[in-house]
């Protein structure tokens, strides 16, 4: 058994560390030195998977019985450095990495869930969609090991032929930046009408035979696990031809190169940002998106406009009404109430909302659009808002909880 706790390893000081506060660097001393404080955390820890532990459980065979033996696994060490530096990389957690994460053959790979994940999230396709398709009762070969030959000093492959189904799967989806019409179910469909798909190669029950899948021992891939077996394939043939930068953690989503703008340090100790820099900066939406008047949320002056036209009127003020109740219904002139509010208006006011809680707020608004599109249209741009948000508030998060050493 390892004797070793987490707190005994929390308590072991740096080697020549003068700072209190220490990132993970690994061309530094410090840095690196805490990448070992951490690793020998994990490594004593039986919450993660074998590859990073200082001790694993092995079978052996001792006279006519199999038993369960601990032995130390000296790459333990290695490994978890690796996995820090690879959750740095990629901006996650180490403990997420390191159960995401599988060693095949000498390399960090990412398993299947982490990769659709990954795509999902990235804000640069819709959700992944699987398009499963049934060709009919083939017949596929592949070879298998047989004997030792010791002529040729090698083993004989055995050619074999199963007879099987081969089903077919394609992950595919639509750019972030283009509708998905609401009629559109299937790859057919969108192909039918030319929206621009993106699509994986095609991952059928014929490959998986081909390339020894579904010959191992154990194979999943002969049960009826194999329909999600092919979607799991197809969703890790998307991400290593179309997105490969995003399961590996280069560079940044779309979203996060949207938001992000130069700021300059002041002589207080404060940041600011230029006004003319943010009007000459480059929507972030489409195409498409500027036709249903849906434009970026940090349109300096678009925002300037909204809160001097579209706030609450006098006689609102007055009312005492709340902001969701009040902004219902726009005043003209007479006094009289022009019922809900535009299109053009709503958007604006969703735009200007500075924090999650009062885009909250605005949501009764998109509820009184009588027009089922625009309505539609309002809740995609609220849901991306919300996003927006949501990705600062991590980052933010990210940022202060960032491992430091004691």
């Amino acid at each position: 058994m390892n004797a070793r706790t987490l707190a005994d390893v929390a308590q072991q000081p740096i080697a020549g560390s003068g700072s209190t506060d220490v990132t993970i660097n690994m061309f530094s001393a410090q840095g690196f030195a805490l990448a070992q404080r951490l690793a020998n955390a994990y490594q004593s820890s039986n919450a993660v998977p074998a590859p990073f532990r200082s001790v694993v459980t092995k079978r052996e065979k001792r006279g006519d019985d199999y038993v369960d033996v601990e032995v130390p696994n000296p790459s333990a060490m290695g490994n978890c450095i690796v996995a820090i530096e690879t959750a740095q990389a990629v901006g996650m957690s180490i403990t997420a990495v390191m159960q995401n994460a599988n060693i095949i053959e000498g390399r960090l790979t990412w398993s299947a869930k982490f990769v659709i994940a990954a795509i999902n999230a990235s804000g640069r396709f819709h959700p992944l969609r699987f398009d499963l398709q049934n060709l009919g009762i083939i017949k596929a070969t592949y070879k298998e090991k047989g004997s030792w030959n010791k002529q040729n000093r090698k083993y004989d492959m055995i050619e074999k032929e199963v007879e099987i189904e081969n089903l077919v799967c394609v992950a595919w989806t639509l750019p972030r930046n283009v509708q998905f019409p609401r009629d559109v179910y299937t790859l057919a469909d969108a192909k039918a009408i030319k929206l621009p798909v993106i699509e994986s190669s095609p991952v059928s029950m014929r490959l998986a035979v081909e390339e020894g899948w579904y010959s191992k021992p154990g194979s999943k891939w002969q049960t009826e696990m194999k329909y999600q077996m092919l979607q799991y394939r197809a969703g890790s043939f998307f991400g290593n031809i179309h997105a490969p930068d995003v399961v590996m953690g280069m560079g940044r989503t779309t979203e996060e190169a949207i938001d992000t703008i130069d700021v300059t340090p002041q002589a207080d100790g404060t940041y600011a940002v230029s006004v003319e820099t943010l009007r000459t900066q480059p929507a972030a939406s489409s195409e498409s998106e500027t036709k249903n008047k849906v434009v970026d949320a940090t349109d300096v002056e678009s925002t300037e406009k909204t809160k001097q036209t579209d706030g609450p009127s006098a006689a609102q003020a007055q009312a005492g009404g709340s902001p969701a109740s009040s902004a219902t219904a726009s005043t003209v002139s007479g006094g009289e109430t022009s019922g809900p509010l535009s299109y053009a208006q709503i958007v604006d006011r969703l735009k200007a909302a500075d924090s999650s809680d009062a885009l909250e707020g605005l949501r009764p608004l998109i509820n009184d659009v009588p027009d089922p599109q625009q309505e539609a249209e309002l809740v995609e741009f609220f849901t991306d808002l919300q996003k927006k948000f949501a990705r600062a508030n991590q980052r933010a998060s990210r940022n202060s909880n960032r491992p430091s050493a004691e």
